[in-house]
């Protein structure tokens, strides 16, 4: 793995969870994207997420509605398991879920984790628990919505919060939040 340079963020305040996330790239997740395009095509929006699990990843995705967490690896089985129900209910969040569940397949299984992963509520707030959760929120994230094509599709959009979130396939909400970690987000819309 390659050590990318941290970018400063000057109109961040320093030490700020903003700053923070902003200047914390996982350079898995560009190596990830590299491969990807590598192999099969050229950048593309949105990014091919499910095609990166099965066919870059060599993991099985599933949905079933009995499942009663959002998403879960099982990382003996090369499995992705996803809520049927929140996937019909909104795309953006099956995207979401499931690379939230790539960022636990290639930031810890890959790193020697075996156990299965179930991404519940109460396992996202504390702990360790909290830690992975959030290590896998921000690899979906910038998996998603990397930095130089959101920075692009803002300006060709003029910064359409609505605009942005279907051309990426993602959920309004995750796009805002990525606009404010990559200080985007004019304070209006805050």
């Amino acid at each position: 793995m390659t050590n990318a340079p941290k970018k400063s963020y000057p109109d961040l305040p320093s030490g700020s969870r903003i700053q923070d996330v902003a200047n914390s790239v996982d350079p898995r997740v560009t190596a990830l994207l590299e491969r990807y395009y590598e192999h099969f095509a050229s950048p593309e929006l949105p990014v091919p997420v499910d095609s990166i699990a099965v066919d870059l990843l060599g993991l099985t995705v599933d949905e079933d509605d009995a499942l009663d967490v959002s998403g879960m690896l099982v990382p003996d089985e090369h499995q992705i398991w996803l809520n049927g129900r929140e996937a019909r209910q909104s795309p953006g969040r099956r995207r979401f879920t499931l690379a939230h569940e790539l960022g636990h397949w290639v930031c810890q299984y890959t790193e020697g984790r075996v156990e299965p992963r179930y991404c519940r509520a109460e396992e996202i707030g504390v702990g360790v628990g909290r830690k992975l959760e959030r290590e896998a929120n921000m690899f979906a994230a910038h998996l998603l919505m990397p930095e130089p094509l959101v920075r692009r599709e803002a300006a060709a959009v003029k910064l359409n919060l609505h605009a942005l979130a279907r051309r990426f396939e993602v959920s309004v909400p995750a796009m805002k939040v990525r606009l404010q970690q990559l200080s985007l987000l004019p304070a209006y819309m805050q």
